[in-house]
């Protein structure tokens, strides 16, 4: 899998307007050249958007919603698996 993009255990809880700024600011990370410093086995909002922004770059606001709400939709369908 590519580096950066595999994990051990999503630990992502329900969306919030908090957890909506911590994908965010990973991403932004991201796109700013920043690593991400802490441990990848364990998959949160923060360091999702971060994985993202490292594979899309400087995506426009609208279309990282629309990104947003896509993975919060595929773990709510695949949480309970």
């Amino acid at each position: 899998m590519l580096d950066g993009f595999s994990y051990e255990k999503d630990v992502r809880k329900d969306l919030t307007d908090g957890r909506r700024v911590n994908f965010k600011q990973g991403w932004t990370r991201a796109v700013e050249g920043q690593e991400y410093e802490d441990a990848l086995e364990e998959l949160t909002w923060n360091n999702l958007g971060w994985r993202l922004g490292k594979l899309f770059g400087e995506t426009p606001d609208h279309l990282r919603e629309d990104i947003l709400e896509w993975c919060a939709e595929q773990r709510d369908t695949t949480a309970d698996r």
